[in-house]
């Protein structure tokens, strides 16, 4: 296990084992159905879909309104990368931190639809990279593995289900969407998840 995986790994235990101590300030995690595209330097990479996985923090911006709050999430993504015809095939080991402001519009006591706009900042490893023919068969010397710090800017949208009465203690399910636009080469495309938080 490289020093990067301990590192991510202590700061899961970390936020795992933190108390929240702010009012409305929350815990959790999430599953999200990814559908990315990818690059490469040597040639053109391909696209998946793939599942993603995470945990997320959520507190308020200003604890004197419930309109705005902080989302960090750390997420984690391992899966290969079809080629496409004369293209290059990888495989890819993804660990990405996001921060969005995101901005409430209040519906119902248990229902609140946001929006939000961001950063994604990111560390991939590419492994297994070869060339592949017309055909999609890899052909020539295996390509080196490349590890690259990768930036994008997100949007998304998404509502607050609360489950529970109380209003510090009950159970939030947040379905969104979040469109994220590469800004250097790396992984882009749009994700479709499910967050619980506590």
């Amino acid at each position: 296990m490289n020093r990067l995986q301990h590192s991510v790994f202590l700061l899961i235990g970390l936020i795992l084992s933190a108390p929240a101590f702010s009012k409305g300030e929350r815990f959790g995690v999430t599953a999200a159905y990814y559908d990315f595209t990818s690059s490469a330097e040597e040639g053109e990479s391909g696209e998946n879909q793939s599942l993603r996985w995470g945990l997320v923090h959520t507190r308020p911006i200003d604890d004197n309104s419930a309109r705005w709050r902080w989302w960090f999430g750390l997420n984690y993504l391992d899966d290969n990368i079809p080629a496409p015809q004369n293209g290059i095939y990888q495989e890819v080991t993804n660990y990405e931190f996001r921060v969005l402001p995101q901005y409430a519009f209040p519906v119902a006591s248990w229902l609140t639809p946001y929006v939000g706009a961001g950063l994604s900042l990111a560390y991939s490893e590419y492994s297994e990279r070869w060339y592949v023919d017309s055909d999609e068969f890899k052909y020539g010397g295996q390509l080196p593995d490349n590890n690259a710090f990768e930036a994008g800017l997100l949007l998304n949208a998404g509502t607050v289900l609360k489950i529970g009465s109380n209003p510090d203690a009950h159970l939030q399910v947040v379905p969104q969407a979040t469109l994220i636009i590469p800004v250097n080469q790396g992984l882009g495309g749009v994700e479709f998840s499910l967050s619980f938080l506590f």
